[in-house]
């Protein structure tokens, strides 16, 4: 038997794909509510075709260009390959769905407790939040699928070393022109991320000073009565790819941020969490190693990403300002645009080549 700890987009495709293979899968979400609380703005690129097709239903708006702004206000437009912004309480209840639909089991208010390994099965506590009292409960496999601040990894030893991204975000009422706007503002990212029709996500994600970085930046680009025009928020945490924390410990597993694969150049981390939920259930299906397995399919890129945004962490505002207009030029452009965001190895390197000027930049990484 299986057990997986967190009923989000990790969890819950890996329950679908071990289902599917006739495997005993529990799911236990601490939340009654399948997607709810989310913290996230939705976007993802074309390789989710890679992993299934989301129903019309958990489309909110296909995207097909990104502006990215300079501290001046200069910006390129960059255009995207089958984009897509998603309801993510409703990919969360898909994903759950299908899952059941497969035949895993699903239990709802369940907190996980801790766990100890017994021999050759992991003994779990579980906390029922309804009725009060734990139970203990035995695995064979226990998946941490629970977030950054995973209590899976904590109890298991293999929590390691965490740093967080704090991310603050509102669902506003405001027009767009159906294109994303990001803003890169020294080591933090902002975001206009078009939503339901007449509807954005405005948001930030910053190392220091959350809530002063996203008064600043949401009064800028909805205005100095933003809170008139909010009619959702959210926030959470999303860790920074550390490739030194342990992913696996007899049979104990960490999948998607409770594993820290979100990519550090963007934050986001749907894509990596369906890759290492493929990758899990591979491992547990096979017996391969399931750190080895993920590492080869996703590693290089989220250590490119790593590199990247490190570099970004120390750009000054002209070093933006310069980035904004080496991507103004065309052929430059088009090279990103041939390329998916997830797949930074593939782009990186040629444009570095192509456009001498960016080679300056790599001091950053070091």
């Amino acid at each position: 038997m299986v057990m997986i700890i967190g009923a989000g987009p990790a969890g819950s495709y890996t329950a679908y794909l071990l289902a599917k293979k006739g495997i005993d899968v529990q799911v236990f979400e601490e939340h009654n509510i399948i997607g709810e609380p989310f913290a996230c703005t939705g976007i993802i690129t074309g390789i989710l075709s890679n992993h299934f097709k989301p129903p019309e239903e958990v489309i909110l708006r296909k995207i097909d260009s990104s502006r990215i702004f300079s501290p001046s206000g200069d910006y390129v437009d960059v255009g995207l390959k089958n984009d897509v912004v998603l309801d993510r309480a409703k990919l969360d209840r898909h994903l759950a769905k299908i899952a059941q639909e497969a035949g895993a089991k699903y239990f709802l208010g369940k907190r996980f407790v801790d766990c100890a390994k017994d021999r050759d099965i992991w003994k779990v506590r579980i906390y029922d939040r309804e009725k009060g009292g734990t139970e203990t409960m035995m695995t064979d496999a226990l998946v941490g699928a629970d977030g950054p601040l995973s209590r899976v990894a904590k109890s298991a030893g293999i929590y390691g070393e965490r740093k967080f991204y704090t991310g603050i975000q509102v669902t506003a009422e405001a027009e767009n022109d159906g294109f994303i706007e990001f803003y890169p503002k020294g080591k933090d990212i902002a975001w206009f991320v078009p939503a339901e029709k007449g509807k954005a996500r405005v948001g930030i994600a910053a190392l220091e000073r959350p809530d002063e970085v996203f008064r600043r930046f949401v009064r800028e680009r909805l205005g100095q009565d933003y809170e008139k025009k909010v009619v959702a928020r959210q926030a959470g945490l999303i860790p920074l790819y550390n490739p030194k924390i342990k992913t696996e410990k007899d049979g104990v597993y960490l999948v998607g941020d409770a594993a820290t694969t979100a990519k550090a150049t963007t934050l986001g981390g749907i894509n990596q969490s369906l890759t290492g939920a493929m990758c899990l259930t591979e491992a547990i299906l096979s017996g391969k190693s399931y750190e080895k397995l993920w590492k080869k399919r996703m590693g290089r890129e989220l250590r490119i990403a790593l590199l990247m945004r490190k570099a970004m962490n120390k750009f000054s505002d002209e070093d933006y300002e310069k980035l904004v207009n080496i991507f103004k030029k065309e052929k430059n452009r088009k090279l990103l645009e041939n390329y998916e965001r997830d797949a930074p190895s593939k782009f990186a390197f040629k444009l570095a080549l192509r456009e001498p000027r960016l080679l300056g930049f790599a001091r950053f990484m070091l």
